[in-house]
C-alpha cells in the first residue's frame, strides 16, 4: 500500500501514514562489537561485571567477573529483531579459569523487549560449571519471540560462589535469526488522539515495528503494511593458518569465524566391549567380548548398560573349550558365533528375553571375522584348514560342517598361514551377481624371497662381524651353509650373522641357503678366489708361515700404507737376508726376530716422507758384518740393534737424512 512521505508543519489526522523522507538504520542481524575488539563500546555492564584487556578467546579482550564477587552481567546494547514465533539463538564461549567445578558459573542469556522497552522475558542458555584449567566451552540458548515482543538483547551472565577468589570470563557473544534490514513496507502511522501538526524537521524514525516517536503534535508508530520474516545465514570461514587444537573433550576452538570443538567418537558406555569383532541384527550391534558376546540396547549402539535391554550373550557356557569368539556374522534371521574350534547358532530379538541358543557344534570354527559371509541357505567360513560352510537341508535346521572347500584348500593354505603370521586378515564376501563367495588375502603372495649381501673384503687375521640379509617370503627365517665353508675361523648362526677371525688366507667358496616358514628356499653362492680371496701380506697382525725357509728375499713397495715384514724364532740357512723396501707416505717396519743367521744380512731401504724402523733384536751374528744402508727424505728413521751377541768390527752404519730425525 502506497503512503504519501511525510511533511512539515503539515496537520495529519489520527491514523494517516507515511514514509519517511530519510530511511531509519536498518536492523542489525548481529551483536556489535561481539568480541570486545572495541573494549566496552555498545555493552552495558551490571553488578560486579568489567572489561578484561587479557584473556580473551581469540583476541584479548573480554568481559570478567572476579572471583571474589556474585555476579555480573554484560548485556549488549544490539537490538535484535524477529518476527513474533521466530527464534533467536544465541552463543557466547566460557572460561572458569583456574577456579574448580561448581565454584564460578557462566551463561548466555536472551532478553526480550516490548515497544517501550519493558523487559518481558529472559531465556537463559546451559550453564557451564564444570570447564575447569583454562579451557573454553560454548553456551549456548535458543529463544522464541513472544507475541507482544517488539526485540531483543543478548548477555553474558557471569556468578561466583561467596568464598572462591578466581576470575571467571565470557567473551564471543553471536546471534543467528535476527531480522536484517528493514521490514518490508514499514511506514509509520499517527496514533495520537486529536489531530495535530508535524514538526519543522524530520524525526529520527524507530527502525523496529511497534516503537514510537514524537513530531511536535504528532506521535508516529512504525508500522508495516505487509509482514517479511528473514532468516540469516551465517558463512563460516576457516582461518589462515591451523589452531591449537585442545585435547580436552568438550573444549572449543576458534578458527576464523569457525568454533571448533573437541569431541570423542568413542562409545563412552563401560560395558561397551570395543571389539572389532562386530554383527548388527534384530536392531542391536553385538560385539565380542573374549568368550561372551555383549549387544547394545535396541536401535541405540551408544547404549549397554540399560537392564533389560542391552546385555549380553552367554557364549563361553555353550562351548566345551575356552577360546575366546572370533567371529561373528548374520545368518538368516539368526546371529552366528564361532570360535577357533566351536560353532553356535543363537536366535535374536529385540527383546532380550527372546534370544536362546538354536545349536552349537564343536569341531568347526574360524578366525577370521571379515571372511564369513551368507550365501542363501548357507554361511561360508574361512577355517583353519580352508573354506567350509554350515546350512539348512531340507527347511529344517540341521547345521552340518561343509566341504565345498576341499578341493581348493591346497590353494588358499598357505595364504592362510601368511596372513596368520603378519595378521593381515582375509576379506570375503558373495557377489549375488555372479553367484560367488570371493576370497581375498591382502599382501599375497608374499615378495619373492632372496638372500642378499657380500662378506667383506679382508685378509687373515681380520675380525668378521657380518649379517646376511634375508627378505621376502614369511619370516621366521632359518639360514645355513649348505655347499663349502666359511673361511677357517669363521661362523656362522642360524640368523645369518657371521663372526669369527679369518685364520688362513686363500681361496673360498661356499653356499649361504634361507628356507622361511612357508619352506620357500633361496641361495647365495659367494666365490671368494684369485684377486678375490682373502689373502692378507700386508698386514697389521704377525703373519704365521708353515715350513723351512730356505731363504728370505723381501722387496716392497709402500704408497700411503703401512708394512711390517715380520719373521720370527726360524733358523735361516747361511745363505742370505736380503730386505729391500721403498716407502712413499707411509710406515715401514722391518723385523727379524730371534734369528740364527751364519753367514751376513743386508737391509736397503728408501723412505720419503714417512717413517721407517728397522729392528734387529736378539741375533746371533758372526764377526763378518752387517750392513745397513737408509736414506731418509723428510722422514724419520728409528734404527735399532737390541740385545745382539755381535763382534764389535762387524757392524757398518750408513745413513742419509734430509729434513728429517736420525735415531
Amino acid at each position: 500500500m502506497a503512503a504519501p512521505f511525510w511533511q512539515a508543519g503539515k496537520l495529519y489526522l489520527p491514523g494517516d501514514l507515511v514514509q519517511p523522507i530519510t530511511q531509519p538504520a536498518p536492523n542489525n542481524p548481529q551483536v556489535a562489537n561481539g568480541y570486545f575488539e572495541e573494549g566496552a563500546v555498545g555493552w552495558t555492564f551490571s553488578g560486579d561485571a568489567s572489561l578484561s584487556t587479557t584473556h580473551g578467546y581469540g583476541s584479548p579482550k573480554c568481559v570478567q567477573l572476579p572471583g571474589d564477587k556474585p555476579d555480573g552481567v554484560a548485556l549488549n546494547n544490539t537490538m535484535l529483531v524477529a518476527p513474533p514465533g521466530g527464534t533467536l539463538t544465541a552463543t557466547s564461549m566460557i572460561d572458569q579459569g583456574a577456579s574448580v567445578a561448581g565454584a564460578t558459573a557462566g551463561w548466555t542469556e536472551i532478553r526480550w523487549y516490548d515497544a517501550l522497552n519493558t523487559l518481558l522475558q529472559t531465556d537463559k542458555g546451559n550453564v557451564v560449571d564444570s570447564g575447569s584449567r583454562g579451557a573454553w566451552h560454548a553456551s549456548t540458548v535458543t529463544s522464541t519471540a513472544p507475541a507482544s515482543a517488539a526485540y531483543a538483547k543478548a548477555a553474558i551472565h557471569l556468578t561466583s560462589v561467596a568464598d572462591h577468589d578466581h576470575e571467571i570470563f565470557g567473551d564471543n557473544l553471536v546471534i543467528t535469526g535476527a531480522v536484517a534490514g528493514l521490514p518490508e513496507g514499514l511506514v509509520y502511522k499517527a496514533v495520537q488522539t486529536e489531530s495535530g501538526t508535524s514538526g519543522s524537521s524530520e524525526p529520527a524514525w524507530p527502525g523496529i515495528l511497534g516503537q514510537q516517536v514524537v513530531d511536535n503534535e504528532v506521535i508516529w508508530e512504525a508500522v508495516t503494511t505487509s509482514r517479511v520474516t528473514w532468516t540469516a545465514a551465517p558463512r563460516y570461514v576457516s582461518g589462515a593458518t591451523e589452531p591449537v587444537w585442545p585435547t580436552e573433550i568438550g573444549a572449543m576452538v576458534q578458527d576464523g569465524t569457525i568454533n571448533w570443538k573437541a569431541i570423542s567418537r568413542r562409545v563412552e558406555d563401560e560395558k561397551c566391549p570395543n571389539s572389532k569383532v562386530v554383527a548388527i541384527v534384530a536392531s542391536k550391534v553385538f560385539a565380542a567380548d573374549k568368550d561372551i558376546v555383549r549387544f547394545s540396547a535396541t536401535a541405540n549402539p551408544l547404549d549397554w548398560s540399560t537392564v533389560d535391554d542391552a546385555g549380553y550373550l552367554p557364549t563361553g557356557l555353550q562351548q566345551a573349550n575356552a577360546n575366546n569368539m572370533a567371529v561373528l556374522q548374520q545368518y538368516r534371521a539368526n546371529l552366528v558365533a564361532l570360535n577357533a574350534s566351536s560353532f553356535q547358532n543363537w536366535q535374536v530379538d529385540p527383546d532380550p528375553a527372546s534370544m536362546a541358543i538354536l545349536d552349537q557344534m564343536d569341531g568347526i570354527g574360524s578366525i577370521w571375522q571379515k571372511a564369513a559371509a551368507p550365501v542363501a541357505n548357507d554361511l561360508v567360513y574361512l577355517s583353519q584348514q580352508g573354506v567350509r560352510s554350515v546350512g539348512i537341508a531340507n527347511a529344517a535346521e540341521n547345521l552340518a560342517a561343509g566341504d565345498i572347500g576341499a578341493p581348493i584348500d591346497v590353494l588358499v593354505q598357505q595364504a592362510m598361514l601368511y596372513a596368520d603370521r603378519n595378521n593381515t586378515p582375509p576379506l570375503a564376501t558373495y557377489y549375488p551377481g555372479a553367484g560367488q563367495y570371493m576370497l581375498a588375502f591382502p599382501n599375497y603372495p608374499p615378495p619373492v624371497l632372496g638372500v642378499y649381501g657380500r662378506l667383506p673384503a679382508s685378509g687373515c687375521g681380520d675380525t668378521i662381524n657380518y649379517a646376511y640379509v634375508i627378505a621376502g617370503g614369511l619370516p621366521p627365517y632359518q639360514i645355513e651353509i649348505v655347499d663349502g665353508e666359511l673361511p677357517a675361523g669363521l661362523s656362522m648362526d642360524g640368523s645369518g650373522l657371521v663372526t669369527g677371525e679369518i685364520a688362513n688366507g686363500g681361496d673360498a667358496l661356499w653356499t649361504v641357503r634361507a628356507t622361511d616358514a612357508l619352506g620357500d628356499t633361496a641361495e647365495l653362492t659367494e666365490n671368494r678366489t684369485g684377486s678375490d680371496g682373502f689373502f692378507k701380506f700386508l698386514t697389521t697382525r704377525l703373519y704365521p708361515v708353515d715350513g723351512r725357509v730356505e731363504s728370505l728375499a723381501l722387496a716392497s713397495e709402500v704408497v700411503e700404507g703401512t708394512l711390517r715384514d715380520v719373521f720370527r724364532k726360524y733358523a735361516i740357512p747361511p745363505e742370505s737376508v736380503s730386505l729391500g723396501s721403498i716407502v712413499e707416505a707411509g710406515t715401514l717396519r722391518a723385523t727379524l726376530q730371534q734369528y740364527a743367521l751364519n753367514e751376513s744380512m743386508t737391509l736397503s731401504t728408501a723412505v720419503e716422507a714417512g717413517t721407517l724402523r728397522e729392528t734387529l733384536k736378539t741375533y746371533t751374528v758372526p764377526a763378518e758384518s752387517i750392513s745397513l744402508s737408509t736414506a731418509a727424505v723428510a722422514g724419520t728413521l728409528v734404527r735399532t740393534l737390541i740385545t745382539t751377541n755381535m763382534a764389535p768390527e762387524g757392524i757398518g752404519l750408513s745413513s742419509s737424512v734430509v729434513g728429517g730425525t736420525l735415531v
